[in-house]
């Protein structure tokens, strides 16, 4: 019970703030004033007629999360990748028009930026809010300690990748495994190198081969070529020769 009553308060509070909240947004500048003083930056990427990807920026312009848009026919949802921490959500409940303001209540109601940075209290709540993942457990350890894999290094040659099972293979040798599942649409892999370190999640559309892979690398959003005829061949082939298996 103790648990259901502290989900509703999660979901109710943002509520209220965005219904308390006077959020104003400038076309020209992309700057978001909330209550009548300069808040955010939401600075569409890749913009295309009526759809973008958009950018979260503090004041000076240094991105503190990148919102991928995704559409499935009239769905439209917003993958969010926080730049410091990696950790992720989806944003859901957008219609053809207004998704912008949508966006802009929805960040500033969480007071996600705070200090011209994001605060990682409310990052926490909002990716549960939002059935987000968090990179490392936000109580396993401080945040200055959250480590994904180690720098990466170019692998001296090519990679020849081979999977038996969960297991992914480079020139015979073993150098990480993966978890494959599908839900809402999406097929999503977890690659874990040969130290069970998390290395990446990657998501593609089910059933769309022209869709890309989108992969977080680093807390960096990356989009990489879909090939049909051997998608985790390729992806782990990708994810080697770029030093991270």
């Amino acid at each position: 019970m103790k648990r259901i009553l502290l989900l509703a308060a999660m979901i109710l509070v943002p509520q209220m703030m965005i219904l308390a909240q006077d959020v104003d947004i400038n076309k020209e500048t992309n700057m978001v004033q909330v209550d009548g003083k300069d808040a955010f930056f939401l600075t569409p990427k890749n913009k295309q007629f009526l759809e973008s990807d958009y950018s979260l920026e503090n004041l000076q312009h240094k991105e503190l999360a990148y919102l991928k848009l995704q559409k499935y026919g009239s769905n439209i949802s917003y993958y969010m990748v926080f730049t410091k921490s990696g950790n992720q959500c989806t944003l859901t409940g957008f219609g053809t028009f207004g998704t912008l303001k949508h966006l802009a209540k929805m960040i500033a109601g969480a007071n996600l930026v705070q200090d011209n940075i994001v605060s990682e209290t409310e990052e926490r709540k909002f990716v549960i809010l939002h059935g987000g993942t968090f990179i490392q457990s936000p109580v396993a350890a401080p945040p200055t300690e959250r480590v994904i894999v180690q720098e990466p290094k170019h692998s001296a040659q090519p990679a020849d990748i081979g999977i038996k099972g969960d297991k992914i293979y480079n020139n015979s040798e073993m150098v990480g495994v993966f978890r494959q599942a599908s839900a809402a649409g999406l097929t999503t892999v977890s690659v874990y190198n040969a130290n069970d370190a998390m290395v990446c999640k990657a998501t593609h559309k089910d059933g769309n081969d022209n869709a890309d892979w989108d992969l977080v690398l680093d807390g960096k959003a990356v989009t990489l070529l879909y090939n049909p005829a051997s998608p985790l061949e390729k992806l782990f082939k990708y994810l080697a020769e770029k030093g991270y298996l």
